[in-house]
């Protein structure tokens, strides 16, 4: 084989090889459990956001505009100005 005989062969083997890395996990795994999917609330809190629900409180009353703002929300707008007031006036 010439010189560029064997370049090409290279880099069709080493392209197949990469392709089967790259699809090899997705082709040997499962559907995801219940317990490996994502959880539909945060288990804390995230400071500046308040639109996040927390697991760690009761269930989230519902929001009306200019209404008074629920627990997880004062929480994690505590000291950062403005975030309640955005939290409380945005639909």
């Amino acid at each position: 084989m010439s010189g560029l005989g064997v370049r090409i062969a290279r880099v069709v083997v080493g392209t197949a090889a990469m392709t089967g890395l790259f699809l090899a996990p997705t082709v040997l795994a499962d559907d995801p459990t219940p317990r490996e999917q994502s959880a539909p609330c945060y288990p804390g809190i995230i400071p500046g956001n308040p639109w996040v629900k927390s697991c760690n409180f009761g269930p989230r009353p519902p929001r009306v505009r200019g209404g008074p703002p629920d627990q997880t929300a004062v929480i994690a707008c505590r000291d950062i100005p403005g975030c309640l007031s955005a939290f409380v006036n945005n639909p």
